[in-house]
């Protein structure tokens, strides 16, 4: 070992020399404001040097380079030295957070919590302290997961940040203390149970179309009736017991009967009997079709019923078609997406928030929203 390579040793003790045919490269760490930071240099000549930086300091390549070119440097170190000097400026040192009692404070409140709530079914505690996730049942036995985040830079450390809950995330309040957060999300949940069960009524009793896995948050069911003919039934839940939303999907003329239905027994609505009973009364129904144990789809025919007749599926955008040509001898069924495109291609025109054209199949006028 010679003077030059014991030099570079003792003041670089991780940088490595490699030796190739026409060149020496130099590769490893400097340790700059307490931090490491992967380098090397490659010297083809006693005075051409080449360097690669690490990615967070590419952008500053060229200034290096500039000044190596200008002080023309004849060993490695004086180059190490010219880089650290440059990342120390650009670089600054920023002096370690000390979030110990953050961190004490955090795993004491995760203990006193597991040993209080014996009844969770689930709490786990992430390994760098920054979440909780929690799994619990409700008074019907379902089960709500949850994620509660620390932010180790505010005094109240714990938020709620994921939850299946038909609410905003903002009537959550940041708490200092974890039982005080899950008690809140116990109070909503105990709130919800009505909601909850009346959803888990059509869940069971109805064929549902969408969502296909509903989440305790959607409040919303698209229920098969008849071929090509559904409803959309969406509930408040913070009060179930107002008047459902009924949107009617399916061709005109039975759109048109379903509705005389609703204005029929509208003002007979006593949520009081069940909100699932008075929901089939508005319908004129006695109950809901049941979806059958094996789905029947005929393999010969292109589209099957309840398809979208231009992409030939019932999902698009996990979203089913909701447009209906209200010509009788067609009554085909479009996503909107897939039928405002088609329509746009054949210069349909324009009225505020519809487009109106020709049916891809019957050649009818027909009407579609324009997507959001």
């Amino acid at each position: 070992m010679d003077d030059a390579d014991l030099a570079l040793l003792l003041k670089y003790p991780l940088i490595s020399k490699a030796l190739a045919e026409n060149a020496v490269t130099y590769k490893g760490t400097v340790h700059v404001n307490e931090e490491d930071y992967e380098i090397c240099v490659t010297n083809s000549n006693d005075t051409n040097f080449k360097l690669t930086l690490p990615e967070r300091l590419t952008s500053f390549e060229a200034e290096v380079d500039a000044v190596i070119t200008k002080e023309q440097p004849k060993n490695i170190i004086t180059v190490l030295d010219i880089i650290c000097t440059f990342i120390s400026t650009k670089i600054p040192f920023t002096e370690p957070i000390d979030r110990c009692e953050v961190y004490r404070h955090i795993l004491h409140e995760y203990s006193d919590f597991t040993r209080f709530y014996l009844n969770i079914k689930s709490c786990f505690l992430a390994h760098d302290l920054s979440k909780v996730r929690i799994s619990t049942l409700d008074q019907g036995r379902r089960e709500h997961s949850f994620e509660i985040s620390a932010n180790f830079d505010d005094k109240n450390v714990f938020s709620v940040t994921s939850y299946d809950l038909p609410l905003d995330k903002e009537e959550f309040r940041k708490s200092a203390s974890l039982k005080d957060i899950y008690d809140e999300l116990l109070g909503t949940i105990d709130t919800f149970q009505p909601f909850f069960e009346v959803m888990d009524e059509f869940d069971r009793n109805c064929w549902v179309l969408d969502p296909e896995e509903p989440k305790r948050s959607c409040g919303y069911r698209r229920i098969w009736i008849r071929e090509n003919f559904s409803v959309i039934i969406t509930l408040n839940p913070v009060d179930v017991s107002r008047l459902p939303e009924i949107k009617l999907l399916g061709p005109e003329r039975l759109v048109e009967e379903y509705r005389s239905n609703l204005n029929s027994n509208i003002s007979e609505w006593e949520p009081k009997n069940g909100v699932f009973s008075e929901t089939l009364k508005l319908l004129g129904l006695e109950s809901f079709p049941q979806k059958p144990a094996v789905e029947e789809r005929v393999p010969d025919l292109l589209v099957n019923s309840g398809d979208c007749s231009i992409c030939f599926s019932s999902r698009l955008n996990d979203k089913l078609p909701e447009v209906i040509c209200k010509n009788k001898v067609c009554e085909n069924c479009y996503h909107v997406e897939c039928l405002y495109e088609w329509l746009m291609s054949v210069n349909a025109r324009r009225f505020f928030s519809d487009v109106v054209g020709l049916c891809p199949n019957c050649e009818k006028n027909i009407t579609c929203p324009i997507p959001k």
